[in-house]
């Protein structure tokens, strides 16, 4: 079986079909050292990556499965691709999960809030802001607020108290009052639950998580009716935060999840296998991901060894900010996080 795999980075997710003997083609942005696949297709400079946020460009990953699509039983998707306004959309008709048109649809938060408060579900109050102006006045109402695209999962999100050093800011925006409580995702197969996440969110980034974590076991079954209402398919998830024993969504994620990784660790399954099957999947050990981001500009060396993945090329140029490696383990994270700090000159 023929399995292609599209996203910003497709590692965890090809390496554990080929783990399956699935003959794989990866089509993704970054393409770390580490990245098994029988074809591959990447977008980034794999000596200087520079900065994501000024060279990523969908359209070329979307492009190009497109052109070869057919090719494939299946198509995976992952993150960072329909999930803007401007995304184009293909009809691919061998999607495993839910389909591209879906997932922008889905991406767009003010609709999906505006729907799930319809529908019960506690959302945070927002507005979307079409200027400094309107920035300045929603935070007057809101006090403490975040702002984020208003399209797109996950990603940068910013805390904000005033306009002060708010500055070069994409317009229009998502202004959304802030809840202080802690952030979590509730993961799913199909209609088949698989486990909660507590998130690592660093400096308004989502930096890795826990898997699993022990929540209330009602939650999930509050949130399951949202694949049939949006009409999700496949792996899926949504983000909430959790205060006073109130649920706040923040996200619904319709296609392959950051959490791929630690829960296929966790469970001690192969996840794509799976997935692809509509197997049931439940973790037992617990399993802790950190993405490493890079301190400052540096030179990459970074050496394979156990608990670190997503390795670059050595000597690649590195900016400030911008993701060195991922370390997943149950132990020991501090001491392998700054070995690769150290490798790094």
């Amino acid at each position: 079986m023929k399995v292609l795999v599209v996203g910003v980075n497709t590692r965890p997710i090809a390496n554990s079909l080929k783990r399956a003997n699935y003959y794989v083609c990866s089509v993704s942005y970054y393409a770390p050292e580490d990245l098994l696949a029988d074809e591959i297709y990447y977008f980034i400079n794999k000596d200087r990556h520079g900065k994501f946020s000024e060279n990523y460009r969908e359209e070329l990953l979307t492009r190009k499965v497109n052109e070869i699509h057919e090719e494939f039983d299946y198509i995976l998707i992952g993150s960072g691709v329909f999930e803007r306004e401007n995304s184009k959309v293909y009809d691919w008709d061998n999607v495993l999960g839910t389909e591209p048109k879906k997932i922008k649809e889905l991406s767009y938060k003010p609709r999906i809030y505006r729907e799930l408060k319809r529908l019960g579900y506690e959302v945070p109050e927002f507005r979307v802001a079409k200027n400094y102006k309107d920035l300045e006045k929603f935070l007057d109402e809101f006090n403490k607020a975040v702002v984020k695209p208003p399209s797109g999962s996950g990603g940068f999100i910013r805390k904000i108290t005033s306009l002060d050093n708010l500055k070069n800011i994409k317009f229009p925006i998502l202004i959304q009052e802030l809840i202080e409580g802690k952030s979590f995702s509730a993961n799913f197969i199909n209609n088949i639950f698989i486990c909660y996440n507590k998130q690592i969110i660093i400096n308004g980034l989502y930096s890795g998580n826990r898997t699993p974590y022990p929540l209330n076991g009602e939650i999930w079954k509050k949130l399951l009716d949202i694949k049939e209402i949006f009409d999700i398919k496949g792996m899926w998830g949504v983000d909430f935060i959790l205060k006073d024993n109130n649920v706040f969504i923040l996200d619904i994620n319709p296609r392959l999840l950051g959490t791929f990784e630690t829960i296929e660790m966790a469970s001690k399954t192969n996840l794509s296998r799976a997935l692809i099957n509509n197997l049931e999947v439940k973790p037992k050990s617990t399993v802790i991901k950190r993405i490493v981001f890079s301190k400052r500009r540096v030179r990459a060396k970074i050496k394979p060894c156990k608990f670190v993945f997503d390795i670059p090329k050595f000597g690649a140029i590195i900016e400030k900010g911008e993701p060195l490696a991922t370390v997943i383990a149950n132990r020991n994270l501090k001491s392998v996080i700054k070995k690769i700090y150290e490798w790094c000159i």
